[in-house]
């Protein structure tokens, strides 16, 4: 008889529970890490293949305590064996969507999921998914990003969480609260992939990182500066619907910071950093969250996040990587259901407001520049034409910053440029859709349900052929790319033996849609180039 010794064992204020001595099929799914033992479990893909399952394994030490608002830190050995088999803890932040998760400061969490049993000798391609949410929300957590269609391609998937809200993004601007600290969790993941990803079966020189939204801002993020030869942790990019030319920045950063310490405490009237840092390790993490601040990204003064999206691109100041890079047409949609016709009237009465203010210009030239802007959406105007309305919307803060990287990203390394137009019943989003004349109805997100299970697309047979037909190809593409850096690297009669061409200055995309089209000069963005590169100075920020 098999005998069996649980032992638990807490660690590190952080609640883990540690597992010994399991059956033989147990033990088959222990891996050896530098910090001590896991365990993992048997899953199955949608084909009905086995994968096999780490979660939450720990890729930094909690950031609790006096580690809160502090870099990442290394986890401290454990003894024992992590039982790693369920996903539940993700980082503090608003919005809780699902009542299975549990929000949490100790939170610096990672997910591995691999075709390939641990031990074999397989080296497969791995794709590191970083997370969108506006960076307050969401996380790498199995139910939102569930693998198992991915499972089928033979490729290693990484999920996982970084530090939100003001918990990863507040900054007093110097050493004792940095700033990007969320940034710099995502880094501290990348190279824990980098150094352990082969004990999975996956290959450390084959690694994809990609994000959608926020996560792909930060992508683009992680692209800037130059390349680091062999350490570096990724060699290619997926970037959905964000780019490192938009804008999530943090304006003012350090008196934001002192703002939120005020409110915590109203006896507080410091103007020193590490007075501020006591008032916020001793504050609630509820309270902090409840002071609903907006917390971005900061151009830090040197590092890996010193560097202005716009300009590193220009200058070539990039990881000259291969990039699959796009969007969905109608990204923002949600605002022809939302937006009052107040709000369109501010432009049409004062179209400078067009022009983001992150551009540098002129006050006169600002009000040119939206003028001419207004003409390229409408012969109106934005109260009288609700779809030209939307469709700068989406442009504006999303499509046009990813049209400029792919003009300058293009010529200097492969840029595979997408739009995402396929409406269908499993895009879930504003299903029934929000109606807007001139518009189509693919909103922002929607391309995610072609690839990842997030519980309410779990079985495929209950959407149209379509939808599922458009999930094979969508999917395909994919992970073609992971695979191969070339999303279309051979004919295939699932993909109509269409050939994705490396995009260009002309701007080559594919439209992926029921029929699939290779186009060009996306969104108009030509026309909006020449009126942008007439008025726009430096610095440059981003586009």
């Amino acid at each position: 008889m098999v005998v069996k010794i649980v032992l638990f064992v807490l660690f590190s204020l952080s609640s883990l529970f540690f597992i010994s001595a399991a059956n033989n099929d147990s033990d088959d799914l222990i891996v050896q890490l530098a910090k001590g033992k896991i365990r993992g479990h048997v899953l199955e893909s949608w084909n009905g293949k086995n994968y096999y399952a780490f979660q939450e394994i720990p890729y930094a030490a909690p950031p609790i305590g006096a580690a809160r608002f502090q870099l990442p830190r290394e986890v401290e050995p454990w003894e024992g064996i992590l039982n790693t088999t369920s996903n539940s803890r993700v980082c503090y932040q608003l919005e809780y969507k699902y009542d299975s998760l549990h929000y949490t400061e100790d939170c610096l969490l990672m997910n591995v999921y691999s075709p390939s049993k641990p031990g074999s000798k397989t080296k497969l391609p791995v794709l590191v998914w970083i997370h969108g949410g506006g960076l307050v929300g969401q996380s790498g957590a199995f139910q939102y990003y569930g693998p198992k269609y991915i499972m089928d391609y033979e490729v290693v998937v990484v999920t996982f969480n970084y530090r939100l809200a003001a918990f990863g993004f507040v900054t007093t601007e110097d050493d004792v609260i940095p700033a990007n600290i969320g940034l710099k969790d995502q880094r501290f993941a990348l190279q824990w992939v980098k150094e352990n990803i082969i004990l999975f079966g996956g290959d450390p020189d084959h690694i994809t990182i990609a994000g959608e939204s926020a996560g792909a801002l930060c992508v683009g993020f992680h692209q800037l500066g130059q390349w680091n030869g062999e350490t570096e942790s990724f060699h290619a990019a997926i970037i959905e619907s964000g780019a490192a030319l938009g804008d999530l920045s943090q304006p003012d950063a350090r008196a934001n910071a002192f703002d939120l310490g005020r409110q915590l405490d109203k006896k507080f009237n410091s103007s020193e950093s590490e007075d501020l840092l006591t008032v916020l390790q001793n504050a609630a993490p509820e309270d902090i969250l409840k002071i609903n601040k907006k917390y971005g990204t900061v151009i830090e003064k040197d590092g890996p996040f010193s560097y202005a999206g716009l300009q590193s691109f220009m200058d070539g100041n990039i990881k000259k990587i291969p990039t699959l890079i796009g969007f969905n047409s109608e990204e923002y949609i949600h605002v022809g259901g939302s937006k009052n016709i107040e709000t369109r009237r501010q432009y049409d009465k004062d179209p400078s407001l067009l022009i983001p203010t992150t551009f540098h210009m002129s006050p006169q030239n600002r009000s040119i520049a939206g003028a001419l802007l207004m003409k390229v959406y409408t012969n109106t105007s934005f109260e009288e034409d609700l779809g030209a309305f939307v469709r700068w919307t989406s442009d504006r803060t999303i499509i046009i910053p990813i049209c400029k990287q792919v003009e300058l990203g293009s010529t200097q390394s492969p840029h595979y440029l997408y739009q995402f137009s396929y409406k269908g019943d499993l895009g879930g989003k504003n299903n029934p859709p929000v109606i807007v004349p001139g518009c189509g109805t693919v909103g922002h997100e929607e391309e995610l349900r072609y690839v990842w299970d997030n519980g309410s697309n779990s079985d495929l047979n209950d959407f149209p052929v379509e939808d599922q037909l458009m999930h094979l190809r969508f999917i395909k593409l994919w992970t073609n790319f992971i695979k191969y850096y070339n999303p279309t690297p051979e004919d295939d009669a699932l993909l109509n033996n269409i050939s994705w061409p490396k995009s260009n200055a002309g701007l080559l995309y594919l439209n992926i849609n029921a029929t699939m089209e290779v186009l060009e000069n996306p969104r108009h963005f030509k026309q909006q180039k020449v009126i942008f590169d007439d008025f726009i100075q430096e610095p440059y920020i981003s586009y």
